[in-house]
Formats: C-alpha cells, sequence, structure tokens
C-alpha cells in the first residue's frame, strides 16, 4: 500500500543520514570546501524524497541530501559556520599559540637574569673584599701584591654592581612586557597588544644589552673572586683559565647571536 510504501522510504532516508553522519567523522579536510547545507536545502530535498514521482526522483533527491549533508558535518565538527570563517579563526588561533612561544621566550630572559644575580649576591657575600693599608706594609713584595689585590677587589665590587643593576633592569623589563602583552592576548585586543609590541621596541633591545653586559660582568666577576679568594700560585692559574674560557665562551656566544641576527632576522 502507498503507507507501507512511506514507510519504507523513511526507514531508507534515515539510513541514509546515519550512514553519511559516520563518514563524517572520516572524510578529508578537502571535503569541507563545498557549501554548507541550509535548512531549505534539506526541506527541498525531504519534499522530493516523498513526492513518490518515482524511484529515479528519489535517488536523485537522496543524493542531493547527501551531497550536502556531509559537508555539513564536516563543517560542523571543524567549529565554522563557513569556510572562510573556519580558516580565518584557524589563522588566528595560529598567530595566538605564536605569539605566546615568543612572549615565553622574552620571560626567558628575566628568569635567567634572575639566576645571574642571585649567584652574583652568593659571590658578592662569600668573597673577602676589605682593601688593604699599602702604607703600614713594609716589605716590597707583599705591597705590591697588596696592590694588585686592591685593585682587583675593587674591579670586582664594580663588576658585581653592574651585574646587579642591568640584571634588575633586564628582569623587570621583560616580566613586565610578558605580564601586559599575555593580558592583552586574554582581553582580545590583538591590535592593542601588536601596537604595544612595537612600541616598547627599543626597550626591548635595551633589555637584551643590560642582559649582555650582566652575563660578562657577571664572568669577570666570578675570575675576581677567584683571585681574591686563593693566594699563591693557584690564584694566578686559576683566574688565567677563568679568563681564557670567559674569552672562548664570549665568542661562542658572540656567535650565535650573530647567526640570529643574519638568518633569523635577516641582519636587522
Amino acid at each position: 500500500s502507498f503507507d507501507s510504501f512511506i514507510r519504507l522510504i523513511r526507514f531508507i532516508r534515515r539510513l541514509i543520514h546515519s550512514f553519511d553522519s559516520a563518514r563524517a567523522l572520516m572524510v578529508p579536510i578537502s571535503l569541507a570546501t563545498q557549501p554548507i547545507v541550509t535548512q531549505a536545502a534539506l526541506s527541498a530535498g525531504s519534499a522530493a524524497l516523498f513526492a513518490g514521482v518515482g524511484a529515479a526522483g528519489a535517488k536523485r533527491a537522496s543524493a542531493a541530501a547527501t551531497s550536502l549533508v556531509l559537508p555539513a558535518a564536516v563543517a560542523a565538527l571543524r567549529g565554522g559556520a563557513g569556510t572562510a570563517a573556519a580558516t580565518e579563526a584557524a589563522a588566528k588561533a595560529f598567530d595566538l599559540t605564536r605569539a605566546r612561544i615568543r612572549l615565553e621566550g622574552l620571560s626567558a630572559y628575566g628568569v635567567t637574569t634572575a639566576l645571574l644575580m642571585n649567584a652574583a649576591l652568593r659571590i658578592f657575600s662569600s668573597t673577602p673584599k676589605k682593601l688593604q693599608d699599602l702604607s703600614e706594609i713594609k716589605d716590597e713584595d707583599a705591597k705590591k701584591v697588596a696592590r694588585i689585590e686592591n685593585y682587583v677587589t675593587i674591579a670586582f665590587s664594580v663588576l658585581v654592581t653592574i651585574t646587579i643593576l642591568s640584571g634588575m633592569y633586564t628582569t623587570i623589563t621583560f616580566s613586565l612586557l610578558a605580564l601586559y602583552s599575555k593580558t592583552a592576548l586574554g582581553m582580545a585586543i590583538d591590535e592593542k597588544y601588536l601596537e604595544f609590541f612595537r612600541m616598547t621596541e627599543p626597550i626591548r633591545h635595551i633589555g637584551f644589552d643590560t642582559y649582555l653586559i650582566s652575563l660578562l660582568c657577571f664572568k669577570g666577576s666570578f675570575i675576581c673572586s677567584l683571585f681574591l679568594t686563593f693566594k699563591g700560585r693557584l690564584r694566578y692559574w686559576l683566574s688565567g683559565f677563568g679568563t681564557l674560557f670567559l674569552m672562548y665562551s664570549w665568542y661562542n656566544i658572540n656567535t650565535i647571536m650573530k647567526f640570529a641576527s643574519t638568518l633569523l632576522f635577516g641582519g636587522a
């Protein structure tokens, strides 16, 4: 009868819809470039399906509904209202991820400099820093050694002071930059974040320079600490070895910065 035929058509339609929904989970991403299904298109397909004009008409209507439902399911799985909107949202998420990675790189400067300041303070507190009165020393050789120790003590104090002051500037600067940049990203004001990052570029350059100054002065203060802590020939051997290693390490650091400037930043 006609009612039985209608029930059969409904059962076939539900079966096709279930099969297409299952296939949507495995469909290639390229299929999502097809148009999104609309309620009017589904209604037209259902009307053609129930018109009962023949098996060929029902087959064509079912194929049309399938071609529309499948891309719609894929677009829904991708979380977008359309191909362009989904692509734009994905691009924004990709940029946000890169911005977070860059901010983590900025935070690394502050963390490293904080460790340098802590080590500098420990060296400063454990190294003898008393200046000797040369007028009280009668022996000429002892007076010469005392004069050298006074010079090294002054150099040590100056280097530690520069290390701590430049390290404080670097730590506070990059911590504030990372803090306010993450706040802007969290508030979804990307334009203000980009403007803030552009306007603070000179400050970041100064912060990087003070980072290098802090690193170099810390190494120099450590060598001075070796000279002041030990006595006799050992102090000359240790301080000499430390100076050679300082020059070698600084050469490698400078090489890394040159490669980064040429390859990553285009020689800027």
